[in-house]
């Protein structure tokens, strides 16, 4: 799962700006996408569509345990990208919401299987277990056409954009209230 993620993010302007070089990139995105999907498997879940793309989320509906070992397990998976990596986790922490929700964390859709629906398909799929227990959403959009896509499915703008230090992108930050069942 972190493969297929980290591939699909390979050319998104966030990764870009974590690392330049395209080898490295996916080398430390996969590195990180593995001590995400390895937390969200034992404090939220994963959401797939066979090989073609996942969803990982996070319940912080509850307090959740700190990745062990993350300093230094980030430390070797990015390497000499490794302070870029904790300023867009700086970041994303500082406007991250502090009421209780579900954070979608990551969304990809490995590149030649875009197009047909599958990000919606599994996040609907997610949405459909959320609303059954009353539980709001918050995610990240990395651009304004994945925000057009999250705003199709429910999300709405959660204040502004923010940017990832210094000359960094813009991320999106977005929420979604529960739908009540029969609404």
């Amino acid at each position: 799962m972190a493969a297929l993620i980290a591939e699909a993010f390979m050319e998104i302007p966030t990764a870009r700006w974590l690392v330049d070089d395209p080898a490295e990139r996916l080398a430390a995105m996969q590195g990180q996408f593995e001590l995400l999907v390895q937390h969200a498997l034992a404090h939220g879940g994963v959401v797939t569509e066979g090989a073609d793309g996942a969803v990982v989320w996070f319940d912080r509906t509850k307090d959740e345990p700190p990745i062990l070992g993350y300093e230094e397990r980030m430390r070797e998976a990015c390497g000499e990208h490794y302070e870029k990596f904790t300023e867009l986790d700086r970041v994303m922490d500082e406007h991250h919401p502090a009421e209780p929700h579900n954070y979608v964390a990551l969304v990809g859709v490995r590149e030649d299987a875009r197009g047909r629906g599958i990000a919606g398909a599994m996040l609907r799929r997610h949405h459909e277990r959320l609303d059954e227990t009353g539980t709001p959403a918050y995610l990240e959009a990395v651009s304004p056409e994945t925000a057009r896509l999250y705003e199709s499915l429910g999300y709405r703008r959660h204040g502004e954009p923010f940017r990832i230090g210094e000359g960094g992108p813009p991320l999106y930050p977005m929420w979604r209230e529960a739908v009540p069942p029969g609404a």
